[in-house]
This record gives C-alpha cells, sequence and structure tokens, in this order.
C-alpha cells in the first residue's frame, strides 16, 4: 500500500472520540484566544485613553501657559503706561508747575484714573481727584506701607501692581516714582476692574472651566501643594501631595503618570501631569475621564469574544469533517506541487539553458543558466512577452518567434567581445488537437568543447606535421652534410690555385647557404622533438627582467615605448631558458609588427594559483582569417620566415601543461596570453 492511500485509510478511520478531543483542543485554544484578544484590545483602549490624556493634558498646560504669560505681558503694558505717566509728571514737579489742576489735565492726558502727589511723611499734598471725600469710610490700609521704600530714597520707581482699594470698594493697579529731589513719591492709580473682569474672560481658569465642560471630561484640577488654583468642578477638598505617594511622585520627577480612581461614586480614569512656566512648578493638573464608554466597550468586547468562541466552536467540528472527506484531494495536490517543484529546481538548476514560450509568446521557463549564458541580469520574465529581453540574441528571439523543430543548431554571438558557440535543440508541446501549446529551446554553451577540439585538431596537425618535418630533416641532413664537405674541399684544394674572386664568392655563399639550410632542419628537429622542461624554482621578475633587457635594446632601435609589470615576489616553476625563449620570440614578433611611436607591454599577475603572462602590442595586427592558423608550422606572413616561431612558442608552452591566446585587431595591435600553473 503506497504511503497517500495509507494516510487517506488513517484519517478515514478517525473514531468520534478522537473528533471530540480535538474539537474540545481547538475550543480552548479558540478560548484562549479570545481572552488573550479582549486583553488586547483592552490595553490598545488604556493607550488611546493615555493618548486622549497626554493630548488633554498638553492642550490645557500649553493654553495655560500662554495665559498666564498672557496676563504678566498685560500687566507688564499696564505698568509701563503708568509710569510713563508718574514720569511725566515728575518732570512737571521738577519744574514747579505742579498742582491739582495741572494733575486733572495730566491724568486726562494719560487716561489713568488719579494720580496722588505725598511728601516725604507719606502724607498726601496733591491729588486729581482732590474733591473726592470718603465719608465714614475706614481706611483699609496706610498708603505709606506701598510707598515705604520710595519715601526713605531706597527705590527711584516701583511697580505696586494690583491692590484692593484703600478707602472704597474695587481693586487699582498702581506704580509710583520719587518725587524730584527726594521730596516724596508720585502714586499712579488705574481703575483695575475692567482689567480684572478681561482677565477673568479669557484667563486660564475660564479655560480650564471651559474644556473641563467637554463629554467625558469628570473634571480638571490645577493643585498645587496648599490649594486648588483652578478646577471645572466644585471640588472642595483633595488630600495634600504628602498623603498621596502618585502626586509626590508626579511633583517630585515630573513624570507624566496615570491611575483609575473613584470621584463621587464614578470610576475615573486619571492622568497627572506637573505644570511649569519657565522651569517654576506651579502646580499639577489632574484630568479625570469617565470610564462609563469604556466599560461598556469592555463588555460588548467580552460578549462578541464568547460569541466568536461559540461560532468558531461550531466552525472548528464542521471543518473538521471537511478536512476528513477531503484529505484525498490535499494529499493529490501536495503530490502534484512536490513534483511541480521537483521538476521547476531540476529545470532551474541545469547546466543547460531552457526558455519556453506559450502560443502567444509569453515567457513561460527562463531558467537560472539561461541568464547566465546569455549575459542577462537576473529579472522575473514570467508571462512577459520576448521583447522585455533586451539582451537576448535576435536568433533565439526568431527561433522562438518561428517555432520550428530545430535539431543540433550550432550558432554563435558576442558576449563582452567574446565569441560564444551555442548548440540549439528545440521540444515542441501540442494540445489535443495537434496545436502548440508551449515551445522550448534547449541551449548548450559549447564554446569551451568547440575550443578543446580545435586545440585536438591542432595538436593533431602539430604532430602529424613534427613527424613529417622529423622525416625530411634527415633526408635533407644526409645530402647537405655531403654538399657541405665538398665545399670545404674545394675551398681548401682550389683557393691556392684559383684567385678568382667569383670562386670565392660562390664558396662562401654554397657554406653559409648550407648553414642556414641546416638551422631549419634544426628548429625542425627541435619541434618534433622538443627537448624536456628542466624545471626549477624561480622569480617571475628575474625572468621578465632579463627578456626585458632584451627588448629595451630592439625597442629602442625602432623608437618604440617598452613597459614592464612584474609583481615582487611572485615565484613560479617551469624551464627558465625556455621560457625566456617564448618571451623573446613574442618580442621580436611585436617589434617587427610595431612603427616607431608604438608600444609593447609584457604584464604579469597571479590569478586563482595561476601564472597569467600578456604580451601586447599595438602594431599592425592581424586578420581574422590568420590569426586561427598563426600556430601552425610553415605558416607565416612575412617575406623569408620559416613559420616555425609561434609553433615553437606554443609547443613549449604545451610542455608545461599551460596555455596560449591570442587577440588581435587590424591596426590597433595584438595581445598573447599565457597561462601555466
Amino acid at each position: 500500500m503506497s504511503a497517500s492511500a495509507y494516510n487517506i485509510r488513517r484519517f478515514s478511520l478517525l473514531k468520534p472520540r478522537y473528533v471530540i478531543i480535538i474539537s474540545s483542543v481547538l475550543v480552548l485554544i479558540m478560548i484562549a484566544s479570545t481572552f488573550y484578544e479582549y486583553n488586547l484590545n483592552k490595553k490598545e483602549i488604556y493607550q488611546i485613553l493615555n493618548e486622549y490624556a497626554n493630548s488633554m493634558i498638553h492642550t490645557v498646560s500649553m493654553s495655560s501657559a500662554n495665559s498666564i504669560i498672557s496676563d504678566r505681558e498685560m500687566e507688564s503694558l499696564l505698568a509701563q503706561h503708568l509710569l510713563s505717566a508718574a514720569k511725566n509728571t515728575a518732570r512737571v514737579d521738577s519744574l514747579g508747575y505742579l498742582s491739582n489742576d495741572a494733575l486733572i489735565r495730566l491724568a486726562e492726558e494719560n487716561d489713568v484714573f488719579r494720580i496722588n502727589v505725598f511728601d516725604k511723611g507719606g502724607n498726601r499734598v496733591m491729588s486729581s481727584n482732590i474733591h473726592d471725600v470718603h465719608t465714614g469710610a475706614v481706611q483699609k490700609y496706610a498708603q505709606i506701607d506701598y510707598i515705604d521704600p520710595i519715601l526713605r530714597g531706597q527705590k527711584r520707581e516701583m511697580i505696586i501692581g494690583l491692590k484692593e482699594a484703600r478707602m472704597e470698594k474695587g481693586n487699582r493697579f498702581a506704580v509710583a516714582v520719587a518725587r524730584p529731589y527726594n521730596r516724596g513719591a508720585i502714586v499712579v492709580n488705574l481703575d483695575a476692574e475692567s482689567y480684572i473682569g478681561f482677565r477673568n474672560r479669557i484667563g486660564f481658569g475660564k479655560l480650564v472651566l471651559d474644556i473641563g465642560s467637554a463629554t467625558g471630561i469628570e473634571y480638571i484640577i490645577l493643585q498645587n501643594p496648599n490649594e486648588i488654583l483652578a478646577a471645572n468642578k466644585n471640588v472642595n477638598e483633595l488630600p495634600p501631595y504628602e498623603k498621596d505617594d502618585t502626586l509626590r511622585k508626579v511633583f517630585e520627577t515630573g513624570e507624566t503618570m496615570y491611575r483609575t480612581t473613584v470621584f463621587e461614586g464614578k470610576d475615573i480614569y486619571e492622568a497627572i501631569s506637573l505644570f511649569k512656566i519657565d522651569n517654576e512648578k506651579i502646580g499639577l493638573f489632574r484630568i479625570g475621564l469617565g470610564m462609563e464608554e469604556i466599560n461598556s466597550a469592555e463588555s460588548r468586547m467580552f460578549r462578541r469574544g464568547i460569541i466568536t468562541s461559540l461560532v468558531v466552536i461550531v466552525i472548528s467540528v464542521i471543518v473538521l469533517s471537511v478536512i476528513i472527506s477531503n484529505q484525498n484531494y490535499s494529499i493529490i495536490s501536495n503530490e502534484f506541487r512536490k513534483i511541480k517543484t521537483f521538476t521547476g529546481s531540476v529545470l532551474e538548476n541545469m547546466t543547460l539553458a531552457i526558455v519556453t514560450v506559450d502560443n502567444d509568446g509569453r515567457i513561460k521557463i527562463f531558467n537560472k543558466s539561461a541568464f547566465e549564458i546569455f549575459g542577462i541580469p537576473y529579472a522575473d520574465y514570467e508571462n512577459k512577452s520576448l521583447n522585455g529581453v533586451e539582451k537576448l540574441p535576435g536568433f533565439i528571439k526568431e527561433l522562438l518567434g518561428n517555432k520550428n523543430q530545430v535539431k543540433n543548431l550550432e550558432e554563435e554571438f558576442e558576449l563582452n567581445s567574446e565569441k560564444r558557440s551555442l548548440l540549439i535543440n528545440s521540444a515542441i508541446v501540442r494540445n489535443e488537437i495537434g496545436e502548440t501549446d508551449t515551445y522550448s529551446l534547449v541551449i548548450e554553451d559549447v564554446t569551451e568543447t568547440r575550443d578543446i577540439q580545435r586545440h585536438l585538431a591542432q595538436s593533431e596537425r602539430l604532430a602529424s606535421m613534427g613527424e613529417l618535418a622529423s622525416g625530411v630533416a634527415h633526408e635533407i641532413r644526409n645530402p647537405l652534410n655531403t654538399i657541405n664537405m665538398i665545399a670545404q674541399r674545394m675551398d681548401r684544394e682550389y683557393s691556392g690555385r684559383l684567385s678568382s674572386d667569383d670562386f670565392n664568392t660562390l664558396v662562401e655563399i654554397l657554406r653559409s647557404e648550407s648553414k642556414r639550410v641546416n638551422g631549419i632542419i634544426e628548429q625542425f628537429l627541435y619541434f618534433a622533438r622538443p627537448a624536456k622542461p628542466n624545471v626549477t624554482e624561480f622569480e617571475v621578475a628575474s625572468l621578465l627582467n632579463a627578456v626585458g633587457k632584451i627588448a629595451e635594446i630592439q625597442t629602442a632601435e625602432k623608437g618604440i615605448a617598452f613597459s614592464l609589470e612584474a609583481g615582487e615576489g611572485a615565484v613560479m616553476t617551469a624551464d627558465y631558458q625556455q621560457l625566456k625563449q617564448v618571451f623573446i620570440n613574442l618580442i621580436r614578433n611585436a617589434v617587427e609588427a610595431t612603427d616607431s611611436g608604438g608600444k609593447i607591454k609584457i604584464a604579469h599577475r597571479q590569478e586563482g594559483g595561476k601564472n597569467i603572462f600578456e604580451v601586447s602590442d599595438t602594431g599592425c595586427g592581424i586578420s581574422d582569417a590568420n590569426l586561427d592558423k598563426i600556430f601552425d608550422i610553415y605558416f607565416t606572413t612575412k617575406s623569408g620566415g620559416t613559420g616555425m616561431g609561434l609553433s615553437i612558442v606554443r609547443q613549449i608552452i604545451i610542455q608545461h601543461g599551460g596555455t596560449i591566446t591570442a587577440e588581435s585587431k587590424l591596426k590597433h595591435g595584438t595581445k598573447f596570453t599565457i597561462t601555466i600553473p
């Protein structure tokens, strides 16, 4: 029995008691979840209360502070106005023109209630209201109590401020200045009833009353350690700070605190905050918020939670029954998803590039290898048009558009200035009526495979040519030795008898040409049977510096700039002399290909455990047609050349387990790259 069938069988045999147990567990979980949700909502409600109370405290505190500062500013302006009137009176007094009539005129001009002039003993000697008679009035205080510092010469001016009228009902706002020559004091009064009424209409006490009348606010109180400064209710008595730890802590630390309390038999949520002006502690603001709506909301949440739990219980039982009946479908779906996921994972991680489109040309599959082969930045192309993939080669778009059967089609394209070879096959999926449902291209990057094949073919050609060269060299060397011996004998036996210059010239030409042919034969033999590398360890810099000295002589003769980049301390193991021969051959070719004013450069770096050499020039370059032939034996484009130089260079590099490649562009130069382990 399969695992899927076993699972279906197991679920189908569930007994009622198991269903009850599972349902009970679900019910307990849901009840716990409901109560958790209830507590979470309750916490959020209290958080909202905190924010609301905080906002109210901030509003009341800022408004009250502004109101008090405004009162102080108004008092300052009033005081400055009265002081100005008093100083004007003092100037008139200093001229000796002061009289009751003058005081009346000054009071009218300065819009003040009364100007009184006192002698040094504190007796009123002049007044702008001298005719007022307070019959039977009782003096509430002595005027000298307020102006005594001026009479004794301690102050030149004073702001007395708000005070009760001395002989009648009402309040006054007064200032005083010294008379000229310390002859007493001048007191200027302003009737303060209108000022007090205005302040009561806009002051912070009225502000507290207005804000406190808002719905949901039970009270707003400003309380200092000794008394209630303002309140929106008739709060007759509050506990002092010393008897309330919360109030004392807020007053001492300035931290805003929240608590639940009872006020007039109601549950109250109270916020307490310190009220300061210019770092002066004025008192505590206490805002009480009614909790009727909150308690009602909590009750609703609790009832809703219970109802939700009951509904969930019923749903749980139903769902459990449905789950049992749908097990087969779920298992099949899971198996399908697994197969789909596995297939998608295989396609995504294949080394072959897969590009699939539907019948409308929308991309269905574009795997990771496709991004890598075509050098396209990763993006989600699923269900998008082929035109949205900008870097996709045109021949790929054309194949996907035509949807023709393709088998072992080989195409080339350039990626980052490097030619890549692709082997392309197609796969077509058709629907039930024979129409193309999806069309896929399976693309393999065979660049390295083709390079290996070319190298193998080239190696085979070189081996065949080497064998041929060896045979030809041996066949030529024997008659060549005979010719050379005859030339020597002729020179030895007939040189004294025949004095003809032509004879000597012919003998010399015969010997030199025999020597040259022998040198060519030596190269053939070296190519056919290269010497085994004499491997030693040496510093790369020492090799390149030795090559550089030879190169500098050759380049200097033609006016070519030569540069060398050899990392200090780099060490490699190879045949020193053979590698030196390689670089000398490459430099000689570069010098021959480069005109005066050009550049030749040798550079070395170590990368991935390999030594990489680059020999580059700015010479005439090599055509694309000849670039693939330059390492072939006997191939040369130079008159008098043997075509052996680069063949021997490649043979040496191969014997060292390395590779050599060439890049070139006509009229722009050539670069040889040598890689040796």
